[in-house]
């Protein structure tokens, strides 16, 4: 069995899997997926598109994109996005 990632992280705990948004909604583009089971580094959270009463979204960690915390549960503590230290490269760098 494999290790599990680092905490924070989270478990997928849906029967079919969670699919892996570019942004947190499901009207954004499908960039991948996680099956039943799978445990996956998480960076970040934020509030974002209700998905059956749950609005949390988390930002993985190691690989683009976002699941819904509907579908996934955490362990460790998961900071809010807008606590996080971002570093973003402009195109002029």
């Amino acid at each position: 069995m494999p290790t599990a990632p680092s905490e924070p992280y989270g478990t997928v705990v849906t029967g079919s899997g969670v699919n892996i948004r570019q942004f947190p909604s499901t009207d954004s583009t499908r960039i991948g997926a996680l099956e039943s089971g799978a445990k996956v580094g998480i960076r970040g959270k934020v509030r974002a598109q209700n998905i059956d009463g749950n609005d949390i979204w988390y930002l993985l960690r190691g690989r683009e994109g976002w699941v819904s915390a509907r579908y996934v549960t955490n362990t460790g503590n998961v900071k809010w996005c807008k606590d996080l230290i971002i570093k973003t490269v402009s195109a002029d760098e």
